[in-house]
């Protein structure tokens, strides 16, 4: 099948187009037999994981499996330890992420922030598939910045792990809409979960399309890195540099992996190596 939509996409003169054939008759499919392979079964669009987790995928069903795939095949996130700890999810997406964590006993509390309004509401739906763990989830419709403020910016409902409160992510004729995005002081809400934690090891999940930079300056300001332990984060558009020397001066060992040098994308792994 791959090779025949390779052979008929040569006739296709818009690039658009032929992505999207590529994922409607390759990717997706395989998508959908690498999770049948893991173990899950498919049922009304909702797709079940051994773990007991269930995902909606009725709503752009590539991207939907696509992060399923990488959380929980591919274990993205499975970060082991022994001790009490609350999460905190910068990037909430679809929530499959924070209800991966939420089913790790460990993890007692996660807090999670999504600032777009469509793609919030996608994350409540599998919320409400997952009642148990969905208790453990307190989730915002609002994005973390450097300050408090209100934007009007474009979104893609088929894209939506891609859209950006800090950079301009989509180009050219795409199909959009404009939504109003509330923004946050970062530092004023992470600490406020702190103080509401006291005595808890804080554990950072954070893939928010480039506003990280902003977000992680803004709590180097209020020395709440110090109160941070674990880092995992995706980074775009710039290099780590500054992200990287924030944690190494926290006495934190850092791990960055590039993922994408055209695209200025890649992976920070830190934790802190001295006692608080």
């Amino acid at each position: 099948m791959k090779a025949l939509v390779n052979f008929i996409c040569c006739f296709v003169p818009n690039k658009g187009l032929r992505k999207k054939i590529k994922r409607k008759y390759v990717g997706t499919p395989s998508r959908r037999k690498r999770l049948l392979n893991y173990g899950c079964s498919i049922e009304n669009e909702v797709v079940t994981l051994p773990e007991g987790v269930r995902i909606d995928i009725s709503n752009v069903p590539h991207e939907a499996m696509g992060i399923t795939k990488e959380v929980f095949l591919q274990k993205c996130y499975d970060v082991r330890f022994s001790f009490e700890t609350v999460l905190i999810d910068i990037g909430f997406n679809r929530g499959i992420a924070s209800l991966f964590f939420a089913s790790k006993p460990n993890i007692k509390k996660i807090y999670s922030f999504e600032p777009f309004g469509p793609t919030y509401a996608l994350a409540q739906k599998n919320l409400s598939l997952n009642p148990e763990l969905s208790k453990k989830i307190n989730s915002f419709n609002f994005g973390l910045g450097s300050e408090e403020k209100t934007l009007e910016l474009p979104y893609m409902n088929t894209a939506t792990g891609g859209m950006s409160t800090t950079n301009e992510v989509i180009k050219g004729n795409q199909s959009v809409t404009t939504e109003k995005v509330v923004i946050k002081d970062a530092a004023k809400e992470i600490a406020q979960i702190i103080a509401e934690n006291k005595g808890r090891h804080i554990i950072v999940k954070c893939d928010c399309e480039g506003a990280e930079f902003e977000i992680f300056e803004r709590l180097d300001e209020e020395g709440l890195v110090d109160d941070i332990d674990v880092v995992m984060m995706e980074y775009h558009f710039q290099k780590p540099d500054k992200l990287v020397k924030i944690f190494t001066d926290k006495a934190f060992v850092v791990q960055t992996h590039l993922l994408s040098e055209k695209s200025m994308t890649g992976l920070i792994f830190s934790a802190r190596m001295e006692s608080k």
